[in-house]
């Protein structure tokens, strides 16, 4: 199989090496460009991995881990699991995850975890506004509104106190983080909606699985993207 091997800037050198020799040693063939290859393999951790979904989106390409990092739930194996690629990779089921899109000055822009808008600095919060389909639902002045899909409930809308998904529901969980106002709580639609963040003042930042894509002062509109990510995992 044709395997390109993406890591990160935190994973160990002489661990991409050993890997890349224990595949080779098993007839694999490593690829130098996404477009060649069969399977994009990400050597990290969860992090790494949402980066790399980011090339397997693009090239419409299958996606699978090895966790060198640290908790790696997303991952198909651990490092040190590698003798086992083989049977791993035979045995795994190819999950077809649901995927957040939002666009910006024209780019679309890609989350399998979550979209959130909120404070660019610590210290400040930012007066957001909440519709799903067109119809207004609150305000809150808060630190920020997290936009998570099933897979994404278990990161940062999780650690917002936000409710843990099974990955088949079809929802979206919509969660306040550190809200000032009083009764505001994760909201839970169906995933065909569109969920539109407005600012009411200054500006929020954008963040897409973490990473930052850029600032708004006026709204952004979050829906269930056509693409899906496939993801290689093990069979329950």
């Amino acid at each position: 199989m044709k395997l390109y091997l993406y890591y990160g800037e935190y994973t160990a050198k002489q661990d991409v090496e050993n890997i890349a020799d224990r595949l080779k040693e098993r007839s694999h063939i490593i690829c130098d460009s996404f477009s060649d290859c069969d399977l994009i393999l990400s050597l990290g951790g969860d992090g790494t991995l949402l980066k790399a979904a980011q090339h397997a989106i693009r090239y419409d390409k299958p996606l699978a881990g090895i966790n060198c990092g640290r908790l790696g739930y997303l991952c198909l194996l651990k490092q040190e699991e590698i003798a086992g690629f083989d049977k791993a990779l035979a045995e795994a089921t190819i999950s077809e995850k649901t995927l957040l899109k939002c666009q910006m000055d024209g780019v679309d822009y890609y989350a399998i975890n979550d979209i959130a808008a909120g404070k660019t600095s610590f210290g400040k919060t930012v007066d957001l506004s909440l519709s799903v389909n067109g119809h207004f639902r609150y305000t809150t002045r808060c630190d920020g509104l997290i936009v998570a899909t099933p897979v994404g409930s278990s990161a940062y809308n999780l650690s917002a106190y936000g409710p843990l998904l099974d990955d088949d529901t079809g929802v979206l969980t919509i969660t306040p983080i550190c809200s000032h106002t009083k009764d505001i709580h994760t909201l839970i639609v169906k995933d065909d909606k569109e969920v539109t963040i407005s600012v009411n003042h200054d500006e929020a930042g954008v963040f897409a699985d973490g990473e930052y894509i850029g600032s708004i002062a006026d709204a952004i509109t979050i829906v269930k993207a056509e693409k899906k990510l496939k993801l290689l995992s093990k069979t329950k």
